[in-house]
């Protein structure tokens, strides 16, 4: 544990440790009763509790999740590739979880290339793996990208619905 970086030692590990508006709150806290995470756009300034929220999600859902960051290694629509795909793919060894989550951390700074494979990555494993994506400026995301990733949570939801 000593190993462990301060901020990530003591990150709220649930949707009720995170300092959070309540009616904000309240729709993590239905997802976690729910036992489903949506894919989501979360926007805001810098440090307000985006990947946060999405990593407590994962840790109360018991979900596996792939954080890639859209300034680092997000850029490069190879590795993204190589490394989201193999983990949306890939059956968890550790967990009995039914959830994957990519966590784009700066999705804003990924590419257009990138974008555009991410969403294909949602539809062909809709169901089985979701998105997490966290910008700080909203226009730097393509509008058909954000159009896409909300046309995939509706479709999750309709085939929630239908279960």
């Amino acid at each position: 544990m000593s190993d462990f970086i301060w901020v990530e030692k003591y990150r709220p590990k649930t949707i009720e440790e995170c300092i959070l508006p309540k009616r904000i709150k309240q729709t993590f806290e239905n997802f976690v009763e729910k036992g489903e995470i949506p894919n989501m756009l979360l926007s805001g300034p810098p440090g307000i509790g985006k990947t946060t929220v999405a990593k407590a999600l994962c840790h109360q859902l018991g979900a596996d999740y792939y954080v890639i960051n859209g300034s680092d290694e997000g850029r490069f629509l190879d590795t993204v590739r190589n490394n989201a795909k193999n983990f949306a793919s890939t059956v968890s060894l550790t967990s009995d979880s039914k959830h994957k989550i990519i966590i784009i951390d700066e999705a804003d700074n990924t590419t257009s290339d990138v974008q555009l494979f991410s969403e294909r990555l949602l539809r062909s494993s809709l169901g089985t793996a979701g998105l997490s994506l966290h910008v700080t400026t909203k226009t730097k995301l393509s509008t058909h990208y954000i159009l896409g990733v909300l046309w995939l949570t509706s479709q999750l939801i309709k085939k929630t619905n239908q279960q």
